[in-house]
C-alpha cells in the first residue's frame, strides 16, 4: 500500500550546521527550536506505527508522522508506546538485537492506509525493495536489493544492494522491506555497513519483530515456522546433550552437514522429544528465547543451541496431508499461482532453498504422496531432516539415501540448465556459419542429452516402490561419475561459441567489403562486366548461404577484390561512394 511505503517521521532537534530547515509545527514541545529529521515507518493499524528505536532516540521523545502522498493527510503527533520500546542490545561480536519501537498516533488514520506484516522465509537472493527518505528527498525514493541470509544472533537478515549505489542510508531505518514477488512487507530496515569495500544493508524480519513485540502478531499474515504440537515451553537443560548438539549442527548447516538426514524419536522417549522440540523452538526467529550461541539455560552447552533463523519449517506430517503441506510451503515461500493449479506443480517451478524438519514421517496418512513431495523438495534444493517414530534403521537409511539422491539429481539438473542458453546460441551460430573443428562441442551436446536421460532414470529409481538402500547407494556411485560433466560440457560449448562468434564477425566484415567493392566497380564503369559479375555472384552466394563456409567465402571475396583492383577501377572525379 502507498501509505505503508511512504511514511516518514520528524523529530525535534537542536540546530546544527547540518540542519536544513525549521519545522513549522506547534504540536511538539513548546519553547524549543524545531527542525526536520526524516526516517521510515510502517503503519500497522489505524493508530500504531512500527519503526527502529534508534530513529526515535528516547522512549519519551515526541515525534510527528507524515503519510507522504496520502490524499488529505496531515502531520500527526505520536509518542512511544511504553510496552513497545525495545532498545538496541548486544554488541558487534555476539550480534546486535532489538532496536524496535511502536508508536501511538494522536489521531487514528483511515483503515485503508495500514498494512499487514508477512511471515516469509528470507531465502537467499530473494528480491526486495525499500522506500525511504534520504536527506534532500522529502518525497522519498525506492532502493532495490536481494536477501543474503541471516546474520548475528537476533535473526537479522543481510541485504545485498541490487546496484552498489542502492545501499540504505540515513532516512531508511524503520522503512518497510517489501518482497518483490508478493508485494507484502516482510520486515523493516535497521542499518547498513559501509567499509572495506563492502556496501551492505540489514533488515529485521517479521518473526524477529514478533518475538520482541508479541502484540504485532495480530497484524501479521502467514504461517508460523513450527507446528504448535512441536513447540517447546520447557526451560529444563537438554536431556540428551549429544542429540541436542547433533540437531544444532545439522540446523547450522555447512559443508559437513548432509542435505538430508534422519532421526528416531519414539513417542514414549520423553527426553528425546523435549530435546527435539527445544531445538526447533530455539531455531525459530519468532519463538527463540536465546541470542547467538548463549546457553538455553544456565549451565547449558552453547554447542546444543541452533542458530536463530536456521529453520524454515517444522511440520508434523502425521496431522496433515501432502496437499496441505504443499500449500503451506507455497505460502511460506510466497509462491503465487492460479487457485486451480495444484501446489505441487507450483513448487516444481521454483527454487526451494529451505531447511525443513519433517516430523512423523512413518505416520503420514498418504506415505506414497508424501514421498513424492519430499523428493520434489529435495530436488528443488531443500534440506530435509526426517523424524521417524518407530521405523527400523533399514527403512530410515533407504528414505535418506533416496532423498539425498534426489537432492544430488536436482543440483546436477540445475547445472545442466545453465547449458540451455549455450546450446541455443551454439545451434543458432551453427545455422549461420560452419567450421570443421566442432567435434568437442558436438560431443558436449551428446553428453548433455546422455546426462538428462540418466538423471530421469535415476529419479525413477529413487522413487521406485521396491527401492533398496543397496540399489540407491549404487545410484549414488553412478552420480559420482557425472558430477563434473555439466561444467565440462559448458566449457566446451563456450570455447566453440568463441570460434563461431569470430566467424560470424568475419562473415559480416566480408559482406561489407564485397558490397563496397561492387559499388567501386559500378561507380568507375557504370556497370560490371560479365567476368566481374560472375565473381561477385560466386562470393555473394557463399556469403549469404546458411551455414556459411567462411573460409571458402573469404577466398571468393578476395578473388573478386583482386579482379576489381587489376582493372584499375577507380571512381571518376566528382563521384562520391559510400
Amino acid at each position: 500500500p502507498m501509505a505503508m511505503a511512504a511514511i516518514r517521521i520528524r523529530l525535534p532537534l537542536r540546530p546544527t550546521s547540518r540542519t536544513r530547515r525549521p519545522l513549522p509545527d506547534s504540536s511538539l514541545a513548546a519553547g524549543t527550536t524545531q527542525f526536520v529529521k526524516v526516517a521510515g515507518w510502517v503503519l500497522l493499524s489505524t493508530d500504531t506505527v512500527l519503526t527502529c528505536a534508534h530513529v526515535v532516540g528516547a522512549a519519551d521523545r515526541p515525534v510527528l508522522v507524515d503519510l507522504v502522498g496520502a490524499p488529505g493527510s496531515e502531520s500527526v503527533p505520536a509518542r512511544v508506546d511504553t510496552a513497545g520500546w525495545v532498545p538496541e542490545s548486544g554488541d558487534q561480536l555476539s550480534g546486535l538485537g532489538g532496536d524496535l519501537a511502536l508508536l501511538r498516533l494522536d489521531r487514528p488514520q483511515p483503515p485503508g492506509r495500514a498494512t499487514m506484516l508477512r511471515r516469509l522465509s528470507p531465502t537467499w537472493d530473494r528480491p526486495v525493495r525499500m522506500y525511504g527518505f534520504p536527506e534532500g528527498l522529502d518525497q522519498g525514493i525506492y532502493l532495490r536489493g536481494r536477501l543474503a541470509g541471516g546474520i548475528g544472533g537476533d535473526g537479522r537478515v543481510q541485504i545485498f544492494p541490487e546496484e552498489a549505489a542502492e545501499v540504505v542510508r540515513p532516512g531508511f531505518s524503520g522503512a518497510g522491506v517489501t518482497d518483490q514477488q508478493t508485494g507484502q512487507v516482510i520486515g523493516i530496515v535497521v542499518n547498513a555497513y559501509l567499509g572495506q569495500g563492502l556496501r551492505l544493508s540489514f533488515m529485521i524480519p517479521t518473526e524477529t519483530v514478533i518475538r520482541h513485540l508479541p502484540g504485532v502478531r495480530q497484524r501479521t499474515e502467514g504461517d508460523s515456522v513450527v507446528d504448535r504440537e512441536l513447540v517447546s515451553t520447557s526451560t529444563e537443560p537438554a536431556e540428551e546433550p549429544a542429540f541436542a548438539a547433533w540437531l544444532a549442527g545439522w540446523l547450522r548447516g555447512g559443508d559437513d552437514a548432509p542435505a538430508v538426514d534422519a532421526a528416531l524419536v519414539e513417542p514414549a522417549d520423553r527426553a528425546r522429544n523435549l530435546t527435539l522440540r527445544r531445538a526447533l523452538t530455539q531455531a525459530d526467529r519468532e519463538l527463540s528465547t536465546t541470542t547467538g550461541r548463549a546457553p538455553v539455560t544456565p549451565g547449558g552447552n552453547p554447542d546444543t543451541v541452533p542458530p536463530v533463523g536456521s529453520l524454515d519449517l517444522a511440520i508434523d506430517v502425521g496431522r496433515q496431508t501432502p496437499t496441505e503441506l504443499a500449500e503451506r510451503i507455497c505460502r511460506r515461500m510466497g509462491v503465487e499461482g492460479a487457485p486451480d493449479r495444484p501446489a505441487v506443480e507450483r513448487l516444481a517451478t521454483v527454487a526451494l532453498p529451505l531447511t525443513i524438519v519433517v516430523h512423523g514421517v512413518d505416520r503420514a496418512p498418504e506415505p506414497a504422496r508424501l514421498d513424492e513431495l519430499l523428493g520434489l523438495l529435495g530436488e528443488q534444493g531443500s534440506r530435509l531432516l526426517l523424524v521417524f517414530h518407530t521405523a527400523p534403521a533399514e527403512t530410515r537409511d533407504t528414505a535418506v539415501a533416496a532423498l539425498r539422491l534426489r537432492h544430488r539429481i536436482g543440483r546436477l539438473s540445475r547445472g545442466l540448465d545453465t547449458t540451455a542458453e549455450l546450446k541455443r546460441r551454439f545451434r543458432d551460430r551453427r545455422r549461420q556459419v560452419s567450421t570443421t573443428d566442432l567435434d568437442r562441442a558436438t560431443g558436449a551436446l551428446t553428453t548433455i542429452s546422455f546426462l538428462r536421460r540418466s538423471l530421469s532414470r535415476l529419479r525413477r529409481e529413487a522413487s521406485a516402490a521396491d527401492r533398496t538402500a543397496a540399489r540407491l547407494h549404487a545410484a549414488h556411485d553412478e552420480l559420482d561419475d557425472y558430477e563434473r560433466l555439466p561444467r565440462s560440457a559448458a566449457s566446451r560449448l563456450e570455447a566453440a561459441l568463441t570460434r563461431l562468434d569470430a566467424l560470424v564477425v568475419r562473415r559480416n566484415e566480408l559482406r561489407g567489403r564485397l558490397g563496397a567493392a561492387q559499388a567501386r566497380a559500378r561507380a568507375a564503369n557504370g556497370e560490371e562486366d560479365l567476368q566481374l559479375a560472375r565473381l561477385y555472384a560466386a562470393a555473394h552466394d557463399l556469403l549469404w548461404r546458411a551455414p556459411c563456409d567462411v573460409a571458402a567465402a573469404e577466398t571468393a571475396v578476395l578473388r573478386y577484390l583482386a579482379a576489381v583492383t587489376d582493372r584499375g577501377d577507380e571512381p571518376p572525379a566528382g563521384v562520391v561512394t559510400r
